[in-house]
């Protein structure tokens, strides 16, 4: 059985950074929901570096066409049935919930990248889009993220520890999960 793997975490919490070193060390191909958002925006003649209008937008999609929006997300990332791959960005548990269906037989699974408010703000200080933190953990589409995901996930993972630290939890828990699949 394929195995989809979603992550999800506070803005700083290492995301697509951890995403994109799992995937190289696994082979697996890999979306996520920010890259889709950002590539529409592009193409609509949006300024895609701008967390705000993606937030709206992707606020926009899960609240007209969740379905499409998932499939995609998924058709983004050349997913095809019985492919392993990984999913970046997961932000509601809805969506998760949709990914689950839409995707089986897969096995879906969720990780949450769990990070403290300290470490989140040196993390993001550094990022060109830092002065926006403030406006964008207020954001109604930060909402589940904080409050719902990490107990819907199937793995919680302290991305506090140094980032190999972080990378190779990660690997430890597909790989037990890819060990325990029937």
């Amino acid at each position: 059985m394929s195995l989809i793997v979603c992550f999800s975490g506070k803005i700083g919490s290492g995301k697509s950074s951890v995403l994109t070193a799992i995937s190289e060390k696994l082979h697996w191909k890999r979306t996520g929901f920010g890259d889709y958002l950002r590539a529409e925006i592009a193409k609509a003649g949006g300024d895609p570096s701008s967390r705000e209008a993606l937030q709206d937008k992707g606020r926009r999609l899960v609240e007209s066409d969740p379905d499409g929006f998932c499939r995609a997300v998924l058709a983004y990332g050349d997913y095809q049935a019985g492919d392993n791959l990984f999913v970046d960005g997961v932000r509601h548990v809805d969506i998760f919930n949709l990914l689950k269906r839409i995707a089986a037989p897969a096995d879906v699974r969720l990780i949450f990248l769990s990070v403290t408010d300290d470490v989140q703000l040196s993390r993001v200080t550094t990022r060109s889009d830092s002065d926006d933190l403030v406006r964008a953990v207020g954001h109604t589409v930060e909402l589940d993220l904080t409050e719902s995901l990490p107990q819907w996930a199937d793995a919680n993972i302290d991305a506090d520890q140094p980032f190999d630290d972080v990378v190779a939890s990660c690997i430890h828990t597909i790989q037990s999960w890819i060990k325990n699949d029937p």
